[in-house]
């Protein structure tokens, strides 16, 4: 990934494409936001009270703020080259998925992150990504090939439920099957649509030991919270959002600074028995406690400017454009996926890659 990313920025610069960057900026307002947003990340080191290091490690981890902007400046109109980038997004899922049936079946040694060779929570977002890709494609194609997607989808959904013990993943794959149905559905059909997804929910949930299990723990850990003394994966989730919302309130226009948090925080909890982190584990909150209501301003406001401008392309990459924002808005809400080295670069190359393809029906152009 740290390779790719290097090599795209030198082909950006070597063919020349830097100088669109400008112009992007102006008329894009896509690119403006991420830049924006990146840029108020920048001046957030020189007030940030963390130690300089710190706070540049932080903003090399939001580089990919920067990345959005070249690859529409590197990929804007070039449909062939966009449709490779994103089939290489997909045949690298599907990698990752004949992986951990691999190791679950014990034909290659299991990695420590559960049937996966990358971390649980990372491993569950993807497989429920692919799911939400698969089923695209299943609407999109003739019968003979939406049976591969069908396929795909189902071996998908039962490494996601059975396998993986990652939550965030289930909670992501409920919010892009929904999303599909109302995408790809009339509305009388959509309540129909909906009943029956909640009866395989249930189904999976009484056969299922690893679905069963994760929800009995997350309800367990809502109703036995104790504020401070809690060590559980919400429990101490709520801690940490609770310190941000003080933090926040504290400097509520620009917020600490970049890399902050850690620093912040333990001031806020000396002589108490609540746990430090380096994040709160939401991405709205780190946001807000690093660069105030403005800078979280920004980061709502690219999810929704993204969302909307999926209006503007071919149903294809409309529908699939709606799907990755919605999988890194419900992500956000329990980790720090901008923060986060995989999805963030999913996130934002993604996106890029879907909106540098124009619709069908119209000439390319930048957006108003």
């Amino acid at each position: 990934m740290g390779v790719t990313a290097i090599l795209f920025c030198l082909f950006w610069i070597g063919s020349g494409n830097f100088k669109k960057m400008p112009l992007l900026f102006f008329k894009n307002p896509l690119v403006a936001i991420a830049l924006l947003l990146f840029a108020l990340l920048v001046a957030g080191v020189f007030y940030s009270p963390a130690p300089l290091e710190d706070s540049l490690t932080y903003l090399k981890k939001y580089r990919e703020l920067f990345y959005f902007a070249v690859v529409m400046c590197l990929l804007q109109g070039k449909t062939k080259s966009a449709r490779y980038a994103e089939n290489s997004f997909l045949a690298g899922s599907v990698l990752l998925l004949l992986l951990s049936y691999a190791m679950y079946f014990s034909l290659i040694p299991n990695e420590r992150y559960g049937y996966s060779n990358v971390y649980h929570i990372t491993h569950s977002f993807f497989m429920a990504v692919l799911a939400f890709w698969c089923l695209q494609k299943m609407f999109a194609s003739a019968w003979y090939y939406a049976t591969f997607w069908i396929a795909l989808f189902i071996l998908t959904t039962i490494n996601l439920f059975y396998i993986a013990p990652g939550r965030t993943g289930m909670v992501v794959f409920i919010a892009l099957l929904l999303l599909t149905l109302f995408q790809r559905l009339r509305f009388a059909h959509v309540f129909i649509a909906i009943l029956a997804t909640c009866t395989i929910i249930m189904g999976a949930f009484f056969s299922s030991e690893n679905f069963s299990t994760r929800v009995t723990e997350a309800v367990d850990e809502i109703q036995n919270y104790q504020a401070g003394s809690s060590r559980t994966s919400l429990g101490m989730r709520f801690d940490w959002w609770q310190n941000s919302l003080t933090l926040i309130e504290e400097k509520p226009l620009w917020g600490h600074g970049t890399g902050s948090f850690k620093t912040v925080q333990a001031r806020l909890i000396e002589d108490t028995d609540t746990m430090a982190s380096d994040n709160p584990h939401n991405e709205y909150l780190l946001i807000g406690v690093q660069i105030g209501y403005i800078g979280l301003a920004l980061f709502v406001g690219f999810l929704g400017a993204l969302f909307l401008y999926s209006f503007k392309l071919a149903v294809h990459q409309r529908y699939v454009l709606q799907g990755v924002v919605t999988a890194m808005a419900c992500g956000c809400l329990m980790n720090s996926f901008l923060l986060d080295s995989h999805q963030g670069h999913f996130f934002t190359i993604l996106s890029a890659i879907l909106c540098t393809v124009p619709d069908a029906t119209t000439p390319a152009e930048l957006p108003s």
